[in-house]
């Protein structure tokens, strides 16, 4: 479905972060391993949750099974290697672009391993228990292939080491991987060149009680943010989301230095709950930024939204992975910052894929004023939805988002929440 957004009257200025979606993922698939009943507390439940939480119950009943992994690329990465282990004979399918999607090195290490793989894309059928050992795989496709290892090594017979060749990108999200197997008593060792694993483990939740909770998303965080920056003295004073950890180990919490580096007023008042921190967002952007992002792909189209605002220009370097995303996000977030007349360069230097943004003062986007709408096109993928969603409070015109649903993947009741802030919304 397509969305119109209009801006309304906001009624509040207060949003409480989701769950993270990727601590879910990881919670569930530990939960679902473990020796005793855990049940993973979450304050949303999106298509991608969803889709991981149907795949673990299929791995229990020990296949051979169908897995939809349905559009969720963590799903299927992290499953894949429990399916050849615990459900041999199983066939993970996928929808939209995830059967287009990357799966050919975590295929190559599985077969390795002595696993028959039939293909190197979705859909997939395993056969064939793996063997400890050794497992090598690049660092720089995918880190959800490492997590998949990951969750699966610690259960086979034998110990095994694996090799991480190259630079790890997305490292904060292996973390995240550790940091769960931790919390279920996986033993895990740090070597220079990757992991020491050994074999026979037990899923076995280490803390008091039965439920375990989900920190707050920065990664969507970092969208409300930027739409409090952006809002700031046209739909609102400030913005503040609750519920978000300063010290958690995801990665995208380095988006309050880099609004900094925009020069937005960002406050981080820690005292409120034991949730997590209330972020308050203050103030429009000042200056260009220059930053890497192999780190954080997931923040660059939101990032990429307030560069286009900002006078000067910003440079987003090594972008090339988000080429592998729900959609090109590099030639989407470039068609849609064109729709508003901000140009965009894509570059390269040797491998490494640069994005330079030529950013412009608020003042000079008068003329996007009229009732005829901005046109984005989702490419349906949640981050260039949620990022056009911010253009509108940037605007004084409406913004057309084609295929808006795609939010659902990670952010049901999205469009709710930004119509309590002052964008209203309509199907069309």
């Amino acid at each position: 479905m397509d969305i119109i957004l209009k801006k309304g009257t906001a009624r509040q200025n207060r949003v409480e972060a989701i769950s993270s979606k990727s601590y879910v993922h990881r919670l569930l698939i530990a939960a679902s391993l473990c020796d005793r009943p855990v049940s993973v507390r979450t304050n949303i439940v999106s298509k991608d949750m969803e889709a991981t939480m149907n795949a673990v119950k299929k791995i229990k009943e020990a296949g051979p099974n169908i897995i939809d992994c349905n559009e969720s690329g963590s799903t299927a990465r992290f499953i894949l290697p429990l399916a050849a282990l615990l459900s041999p004979g199983s066939t993970l399918t996928g929808s939209g672009k995830l059967p287009e999607r990357p799966m050919g090195p975590l295929c190559d290490v599985l077969k390795s391993a002595g696993v028959d793989v039939s293909d190197d894309h979705l859909p997939i059928t395993v056969n064939g228990k793996p063997h400890a050992g050794i497992y090598e795989i690049a660092g720089n496709v995918s880190s959800q292939f490492i997590s998949g290892l990951l969750f699966m090594l610690p259960l086979l017979e034998g110990d095994s080491h694996l090799v991480i060749k190259g630079d790890l990108e997305s490292a904060a999200y292996v973390d995240m991987t550790t940091d769960v197997l931790s919390r279920f008593g996986i033993r895990i060792r740090k070597t220079e060149d990757g992991f020491d694993i050994p074999g026979s483990q037990r899923y076995e939740y280490m803390e008091e009680g039965t439920e375990i909770a989900a920190e707050g998303d920065w990664s969507n965080g970092a969208y409300l943010m930027t739409i409090g920056t952006l809002g700031c003295g046209r739909v609102f004073d400030c913005l503040t989301v609750t519920g978000l950890d300063p010290a958690s180990i995801q990665g995208d919490r380095e988006v309050i230095d880099i609004f900094k580096q925009f020069g937005i007023t960002v406050n981080v008042d820690s005292s409120p709950t034991e949730k997590g921190a209330d972020i308050t967002v203050t103030g429009a952007p000042e200056h260009p930024v220059n930053i890497q992002c192999s780190q954080i792909p997931d923040l660059v189209p939101a990032l990429a939204v307030i560069a286009a605002f900002t006078e000067g220009d910003s440079i987003f370097g090594n972008i090339g992975r988000l080429r592998m995303k729900e959609c090109d996000r590099v030639e989407a977030v470039k068609s849609m910052l064109n729709a508003i007349g901000v140009e965009v360069d894509i570059t390269r230097d040797g491998d490494i894929e640069n994005m330079t943004v030529h950013g412009r003062r608020r003042e000079s986007f008068s003329g996007l004023s009229s009732d005829e709408p901005v046109r984005v096109d989702s490419c349906n993928d949640h981050r260039i939805a949620m990022a056009a969603a911010a253009i509108a409070f940037a605007v004084d015109r409406p913004v057309l988002i084609k295929d808006a649903m795609a939010v659902d993947k990670s952010y049901p009741g999205f469009y709710e929440v930004i119509e309590k802030l002052g964008m209203d919304h309509e199907g069309v």
